[in-house]
């Protein structure tokens, strides 16, 4: 894995986060994978045209994944005490190329259907 820049950028309904942190790369091809940290929790991201998923593993695990127009789910918990919502994605855009990724990730969350935006951006140090 390569050290990286990432840069993740979040929108809902009357909210936003943005950061800006060191992490780990690594792509093949039409795939990539960052290992980063959020809040003391372990993060991964993994990306191609098709899917997305991200993972967080620490005071409350998450996974979430995200595939065009399709239905998914966000996981709270784990296999002792597990909850969680879909999620409906309207928009997976990624370009990936040897040092690093770009990705606008748009979606509908829970009954509500909060409209949520994401934006990543991860680049190689030193390329």
């Amino acid at each position: 894995m390569t050290d990286c820049r990432l840069s993740i950028s979040s929108r809902g309904n009357g909210w936003e986060s943005n950061t800006v942190q060191s992490a780990k790369l690594s792509i093949d091809g039409d795939w990539a994978r960052v290992e980063y940290k959020i809040d003391g929790d372990d993060c991964t991201f993994e990306l191609c045209p098709a899917r997305a998923e991200q993972v967080r593993r620490g005071s409350v695990n998450i996974r979430m994944a995200f595939v065009p127009g399709g239905k998914t789910a966000c996981i709270l918990g784990d296999d002792d005490i597990r909850g969680g919502y879909e999620i409906f994605t309207t928009r997976l855009d990624c370009t990936i190329k040897s040092h690093g990724f770009n990705a606008v990730i748009e979606y509908l969350s829970g009954d509500d259907r909060e409209r949520i935006c994401v934006k990543l951006r991860a680049l190689a140090l030193g390329k």
